[in-house]
């Protein structure tokens, strides 16, 4: 007698996209990333009064956030990054947070709650956020003082308050060392 097989290979594809749903969430969070050069840009500040580049911060550590005024996980980010960027700012740390939306009133109502006080750009076409492969909102990179990516992750939650906390501290200080050992 031939066993009946066919209830466990009708299974099986349901099995592979589970498996394969589950990774991606795994892949999702922090992450450390070998270092690799930030693409360079060029965007328009929110307020319309002039155009920001990645290079006008070479030498700093930059957060950049990739946010809408829509995202859930966007409006725990930013009160966040602005104390982030009070404690570090005169250490060499900025932040910059990239609006990806068409609507530019609900994006400067959204930086005017949440004080906003850090360079705030627009990428209305989404030109840069293709550039950089933003997956979902926000999505957030560090960039060392050398302009190299050196972490990334997707999403915010008060889990990740500490890993990027850590990760801004210990950019800032190895850029320093660096620095000191090049003299």
């Amino acid at each position: 007698m031939i066993p009946d097989n066919s209830r466990v290979h009708s299974r099986f594809p349901a099995r592979c996209l589970l498996l394969a749903l589950l990774l991606s969430l795994v892949a999702c969070g922090e992450q450390h990333s070998q270092a690799r050069p930030a693409p360079p840009f060029k965007l328009p500040l929110l307020t319309g009064s002039g155009d920001v580049s990645l290079q006008d911060y070479q030498g700093q550590v930059v957060y950049l956030t990739f946010w809408a005024s829509w995202c859930i996980p966007c409006r725990q980010e930013m009160p966040y990054l602005a104390q982030l960027r009070d404690r570090h700012g005169e250490e060499g740390f900025e932040v910059l947070a990239i609006n990806v939306e068409e609507d530019a009133g609900a994006a400067r109502k959204f930086a005017a709650d949440y004080g906003m006080d850090f360079p705030v750009l627009r990428d209305p076409n989404r030109v840069v956020s293709s550039v950089y492969r933003v997956p979902g909102f926000p999505t957030h990179y560090l960039v060392d003082r050398f302009g190299r990516i050196r972490f990334s992750g997707l999403g915010f939650d008060l889990n990740d308050v500490r890993a990027v906390s850590e990760e801004v501290v210990t950019l800032l200080a190895e850029s320093t060392i660096e620095e000191l050992e090049l003299e």
